[in-house]
């Protein structure tokens, strides 16, 4: 009798672990599930990035752009505990009776991820088609400036060209782009000069039902000469206060004093034709022919820098970057942005939101590729 207090124990130690280690199942899945959650996140947005600039790179070299969408995640979770006990029970009563019991608990995802080719109606709907005035719109209203967008969605207003033949693969000849930085100039000196100048939207009085983009100038601004340049530039009537934006008809040409700022947007994909330009290549790669080098007229190679400026600037090495943003192998050489390059890294974020934005619906898309991540 005196032994069953003892077996007892023996009992309450081989079972209450294990049934422990259930309780603290649900407080560890929770932490791992954070954890794969963060790191699933960083991933995404990594190698989205990769895939941006890959494709930059790409249309440099003229070779063919491709995007893989990750289309859904799914994660099975396991929970797995195993647990060795046993009891030595002495004969005599002077030695003490010895339990042991060994546990072991751990719980694990395995992320698996769909991947679908970006093709079809989606391919043109994302990449072909041009950015809506709505979206345009939208850009500038979510804290963009009006240079950044306009420069980088824009390639004509009215009769200004912004280097349109810049929306393809690098032309021979140098594009016409000096009036239209001269506008953008003026936008922006005008929109900061207290608000003498704003982009809205309101209501078209021919369709209520449809709001429409309008250039909305102050009347204390009409005499002001960045107003008169502007308007000068652009072919619009004087001493108006409001300009509505509008698509353009298949003719470009037009009366003089239009009431109306005709806009050409770009495509997504006639955009990362115009950031490519900014793409450094080897002194080797150009040589050997391996991408168009454009030329002025007398014949030197044209520094499309004139062209965007600073609002995009990739260089390439064959070392790893220490100091990189994003950054992709392609062609024997190390492509990237660097960390400290902060219009670089703003120009490429819009491009990022302007991609997602051309989103819509993908429908009709089946996937083609599913991988589990291993364990």
């Amino acid at each position: 009798m005196k032994r069953l207090p003892n077996l007892f124990i023996a009992l309450f130690a081989c079972i209450i672990p294990p049934l422990l280690m259930m309780a603290g199942c649900g407080s560890l899945g929770a932490r791992a599930m954070k954890k794969e959650r963060v790191n699933l996140n960083v991933a995404l947005q990594q190698t989205g990035d990769e895939q941006l600039l890959l494709n930059l790179v790409r249309l440099r070299y003229r070779d063919t752009p491709a995007f893989l969408e990750v289309s859904s995640i799914s994660t099975q979770s396991t929970f797995e505990a195993s647990l060795e006990g046993g009891a030595e029970l002495e004969r005599n009563e002077v030695d003490t009776d010895i339990f042991s019991f060994i546990g072991t608990a751990g719980f694990s995802t395995q992320p698996t991820l769909t991947y679908t080719p970006l093709q079809g109606e989606n391919f043109i709907q994302r990449l072909l088609t041009p950015l809506s005035l709505e979206k345009l719109m939208l850009l500038h209203q979510t804290g963009w400036n009006i240079r950044r967008v306009f420069r980088l969605c824009v390639q004509r207003l009215n009769d200004v060209k912004n280097a349109p033949r810049a929306s393809g693969p690098t032309p021979e000849g140098i594009p016409e782009y000096k009036d239209y930085l001269r506008v953008l100039e003026l936008l922006r000196d005008l929109e900061q000069r207290d608000d003498s100048l704003s982009i809205v939207y309101e209501t078209d009085p021919s369709n209520e039902t449809s709001p429409r983009m309008v250039m909305q100038i102050k009347p204390e601004a009409l005499q002001y000469a960045e107003t008169e340049e502007l308007v000068n530039l652009l072919g619009l009537t004087p001493g108006k206060i409001h300009y509505p934006f509008n698509f353009p008809s298949t003719q470009h040409g037009q009366p003089p004093n239009s009431d109306f700022i005709r806009v050409e947007t770009r495509s997504f994909l006639g955009m990362l034709y115009y950031l490519s330009h900014a793409v450094k290549v080897s002194e080797h790669d150009l040589q050997k022919g391996k991408v168009t080098v454009t030329k002025d007229e007398s014949g030197k190679p044209f520094d499309w820098k004139a062209v965007l400026g600073d609002s995009m600037n990739i260089v390439s090495q064959e070392t790893v970057p220490s100091e990189a943003s994003v950054a992709v192998y392609y062609r024997g050489k190390w492509f990237f942005i660097d960390d400290t390059d902060l219009e670089s890294k703003s120009t490429f974020s819009l491009l990022y939101q302007i991609f997602a934005l051309q989103a819509g619906k993908a429908e009709g898309i089946l996937p083609i590729l599913t991988l589990p991540v291993g364990k």
